[in-house]
């Protein structure tokens, strides 16, 4: 996932077997059958027969890719929207287009599960990593002048996370020992600033594109700055007291909102490091996201157990407890979220894609085809795509303008 990702990539839950489908593993909507669940895959009886008689959800999706073999961890969006790249727990990492979902070229080389894929800014390559710490990036072939190869290899410490910078051909990846490492791309010039030994678990980048946030193990988060490997600013972990697990950067540079496993949600200026709120929240929070738009001071954070909330970040106050549809009853608990615009896009347990229109709260689009929880999720706004993976060992394909208000 961008940015941020567990110690361990989560287990399939269901290792859904998928018939009916072309050779290279791909599923059209209308073609598709009721997918059964296999019975080794169930931890107790009542479990296995309640999810026999669940009818498959409702897929909006305009296709389905199931190439994979087991959970699909990450993905991106080229750019110019064409072309998608997944990653999974079968050490795979695979393009393909984004109207056919034929395999464009398939990443190999990898040792362990991929947990980052992503293209640069400019769509001219494409980083995958995996947990073991191999790092590869990809030249881009879009004009079929040249085919794709490896520009640049590495192999690591272990990782948790990566992420590109927004304006230029830098590659940043966490590892498991507390150092980041920077790439420049294809060079391979590298930078590391070096952790304290434990886990960093999350990253950042700041919109000056100049500073990271870092979340650790321990609770701590520092501001880095990229330029000369140093660190500005520590949060020391006695404020979080235990593991950041997800971190966000204000659109005008100056905060910080970092959370943590025990329910806090630390707001810290970035100028000197300073605490200078905390959000009173549940213990079950998963994801943070300040909103585009820095004159609506938007903040939102989702929780595993389905609470979605935008804060008025100045007054520190919930602004929103976000409903859902009329004819949406699930708990739908968040994954991962971002905004589009003044919408908040979040990704969820039971497999839905939902958005919430920032000012008024309301949902104003779930979009469902998944069987298990979204893991990650993407938004194209020149194409209108978004792309999802799941659990349930597929990725998708949604065509919708994330700004059109439900009818």
């Amino acid at each position: 996932m961008h940015g941020q990702q567990r110690d361990t990539p989560p287990s399939s839950v269901n290792g859904d077997e998928i018939s009916n489908m072309d050779e290279e593993g791909v599923m059209y909507l209308g073609e598709m059958e009721e997918i059964q669940l296999d019975d080794e895959f169930m931890d107790e009886e009542t479990e296995q027969d309640e999810d026999e008689d669940m009818e498959p959800p409702e897929d909006h999706a305009v296709l389905a890719f199931s190439k994979h073999v087991g959970s699909v961890y990450c993905c991106d969006l080229h750019p110019d929207g064409k072309l998608a790249v997944t990653g999974g727990e079968d050490d795979k990492a695979y393009i393909w287009s984004v109207e056919t979902g034929e395999i464009v070229m398939d990443c190999t080389g990898h040792k362990d599960s991929v947990i980052f894929v992503g293209f640069s800014f400019d769509g001219a390559y494409l980083a995958t990593a995996d947990m073991s710490g191999v790092i590869k990036a990809w030249k881009c072939n879009t004009d079929n002048e040249q085919p794709w190869h490896v520009a640049f290899e590495n192999e690591a410490d272990d990782l948790s996370w990566g992420l590109w910078h927004f304006g230029a051909r830098v590659l940043i990846c966490g590892a498991m020992t507390g150092d980041i490492y920077v790439y420049k791309i294809p060079s391979g010039d590298t930078k590391v600033l070096q952790g304290h030994n434990v886990n960093v678990e999350c990253g950042k980048m700041f919109r000056d594109g100049l500073r990271l946030a870092a979340g650790y193990q321990d609770g701590a988060v520092k501001i880095w700055d990229l330029k000369t490997s140093t660190v500005l600013h520590t949060v020391p972990a006695s404020v979080h007291q235990s593991r950041v697990t997800a971190i966000d950067t204000h659109p005008e540079n100056n905060l910080v909102a970092s959370i943590s496993t025990d329910g806090k949600v630390i707001l810290t200026t970035s100028n000197n490091g300073k605490v200078v709120g905390q959000l009173e929240t549940e213990n079950d929070l998963e994801t943070v996201a300040f909103g585009d738009d820095p004159l609506l001071g938007y903040l939102a954070l989702g929780t595993l157990m389905g609470d979605v909330t935008i804060w008025d970040v100045a007054r520190q106050m919930i602004r929103h407890h976000c409903a859902k549809s009329e004819d949406d009853s699930s708990g739908g608990g968040v994954t991962k979220m971002i905004w589009v615009n003044n919408y908040l896009v979040t990704g969820c347990l039971d497999g839905s894609i939902r958005a919430y229109e920032g000012r008024s709260g309301e949902c104003t689009l779930t979009l469902t085809g998944h069987r298990s929880e979204v893991l990650d999720f993407c938004y194209n706004p020149k194409e209108k795509l978004i792309l999802t993976t799941s659990d349930d060992g597929s990725a998708r394909i949604f065509k919708y303008d994330v700004n059109k208000e439900k009818d």
